[in-house]
Formats: C-alpha cells, structure tokens, sequence
C-alpha cells in the first residue's frame, strides 16, 4: 500500500497543474478502519487533542511545485483516550510523527489543538498519525456518531462506507 502511495506521488508530481487533478475516493471512518485492520501493522484508536508546531508544516508554492516534498514528520503529541471493547478508557498521552503525506502540489492537513479521532500506527518505538490530501487517519472534531461507529466497528458491527 506504501509503495502504491509513493508511485502515485511521484506521478502527480511530474504532471503540470493544469493537467492534473486529485481525485480522492470519499473519506469515511468505516474505509480507514477497514484498510487499518487490513494492515499487518498495528494500530491504536485514540481520541483526543493533538498538538503540533503548525509553522513545521508543509506549505506549497504554487511557482515552485515540484519542489513540495512527498512527505514531512512533523514531531506532535496526542492526549486522550484509546479505544477498547469497552469504549474509549484506556489513557494515551505519547508523542506522535505527524506524518504529512503531499501528493505534488496537494497535502494532508491537521490543527493543532484540536479535538481527533485517530488511527494510530505503533511502530517499534514509536506512533505514526498519517494525513494526507484524501483524508488518511485522522478525523478532526469527531462526532459523538464518529465515536459510536469506530467502536461497533471494532465490536464487529457492520463496517461498510456508505456510496455516494
């Protein structure tokens, strides 16, 4: 799947704008958690607030596109709750990469100090929140709704993104 991200980075960066235009597949909290469980790697759903240095973000210059890097780590902390069968109750106060997927001129985006639903990839020592142009796994102000879906899904409740 990484590799599938990458390829699709390098070739929208190699396309003018004019030519070129993102396209994404509707960002749904039933999707990233079905491709999360898909993934041999482990994550962690947390809510809670994520702070960031904002000004270590990517910014684009429209002139100079081909310059946007692929990818900026930008170091954040989350602080909340992570999820178990039993809801949202286990502590989760740790630093996180902010990890900031750009596909050429389009970027993942995050506020900082703000209230998340997060997907969050434990790696050997460390967590990885990844954002991207289409959404990734971060959901910015959750919904009580948000909360109860992730959680039937974790129950094995019906986990279907809707069609548009």
């Amino acid at each position: 799947m990484r590799m599938l991200r990458l390829s699709i980075c390098g070739a929208l960066a190699a396309l003018p704008v004019s030519a070129s235009a993102l396209s994404c597949l509707p960002h749904s909290l039933e999707g990233a958690y079905q491709r999360v469980a898909a993934e041999e790697a482990e994550y962690v759903v947390v809510h809670g607030r994520l702070t960031f240095d904002a000004d270590l973000l990517p910014e684009v210059d429209m002139s100079r596109q081909a310059d946007t890097p692929p990818r900026t780590v930008v170091p954040a902390r989350l602080e909340g709750k992570s999820m178990t069968r039993r809801g949202f109750d286990i502590p989760f106060e740790q630093a996180v990469e902010l990890d900031v997927l750009c596909y050429g001129p389009w970027c993942g985006s995050a506020a900082t100090g703000q209230d998340v639903l997060a997907f969050v990839r434990r790696d050997a020592e460390t967590y990885v929140l990844e954002t991207n142009p289409c959404g990734g796994d971060l959901f910015g102000t959750p919904s009580a709704e948000m909360l109860e879906k992730v959680q039937a899904c974790y129950a094995g409740e019906p986990c279907q993104p809707e069609r548009p």
